[in-house]
């Protein structure tokens, strides 16, 4: 594949992500995979650049997706013990968390 065409599913993607945030923000777990999928797309947009600093471009894709599955499972913790304790996870409710 040219770098052309991994460049355009990039921005593909990220405007994809970016519309479905702004469309569909009442539901949580959908907003989490969009957030994922934006870093992974950045990701991919970084790869496609590592021809003059190969080993520090790699290092830095390699902490971007640390950090993102990092987030993740702390956001998915975070949200199975809220509908433990409220029955569910809807944006409205989560006002609730405010302490």
């Amino acid at each position: 594949m040219t770098h052309t065409i991994i460049e355009t599913t990039s921005i593909l993607l990220l405007i994809i992500s970016i519309s479905s945030i702004l469309l569909n923000f009442r539901n949580l777990i959908i907003f989490l995979i969009t957030i994922e999928i934006i870093i992974l797309t950045l990701c991919l947009a970084l790869s496609t650049h590592t021809h003059e600093h190969y080993t520090i471009s790699i290092i830095l894709i390699l902490k971007i997706l640390t950090i993102a599955a990092a987030e993740t499972a702390l956001a998915l913790s975070i949200l199975t013990t809220y509908y433990r304790t409220r029955g569910t996870i809807s944006i409205k409710s989560l006002n609730l968390l405010r302490g």
